[in-house]
């Protein structure tokens, strides 16, 4: 049976010696720090390859499912990750990088996790974690990827895409 392409794992695709960095995105610019660190390690002579990976969490509010369906939320929720996977492609394309662009629904964290397994990514790029008293105001995405991280290492980045901490089990 063949598989498709979106499926493929990048171990398959590309050299043996490419460095596979999954960076997940958001509609925020601080998500999109890892883009940067992608395109440092190709100028330094690596072989790059990217997956960039979208996760929209299900819609569970009463108060959206009384006047939508859940697969007008899927649809409308698909569409708007494929425009921002595709924007958050560009640069990188731009530079030469291939690029996989994958989309799932559901915890955040969990398929961070899951989705590097599965395409067997040698590095998770994130943003450096906010302060810690930031996290009274927001989802601490980063700091729950690096607790709950698995065989797969997490850098965090700045905005320049320099590599802050390298975060390994």
């Amino acid at each position: 049976m063949d598989t498709p392409p979106e499926n493929q794992r990048l171990v398959d695709r590309y050299p043996p010696d490419t460095l596979k960095l999954l960076l997940p995105v958001d509609a925020t610019e601080r998500s999109r720090w890892g883009t940067n660190y992608a395109i440092l390690r190709k100028q330094s002579g690596r072989n790059v390859a990217v997956s960039l990976l979208l996760v929209a969490e299900p819609i569970t509010s009463g108060q959206v499912l009384r006047f939508l369906t859940q697969e007008k939320i899927r649809r409308f929720q698909a569409e708007r990750g494929s425009y921002l996977l595709k924007d958050a492609a560009q640069p990188l394309e731009q530079a030469g990088i291939p690029v996989q662009m994958n989309y799932r629904e559901g915890d955040i964290v969990f398929e961070i996790l899951d989705v590097a397994e599965q395409l067997e990514c040698d590095e998770i790029v994130l943003p450096i974690p906010y302060p810690r008293w930031a996290r009274l105001f927001s989802l601490d995405i980063v700091r729950e990827v690096t607790r709950r991280q698995r065989s797969v290492p997490v850098t965090t980045v700045n905005s320049h895409g320099m590599p802050e901490r390298s975060w390994q089990r």
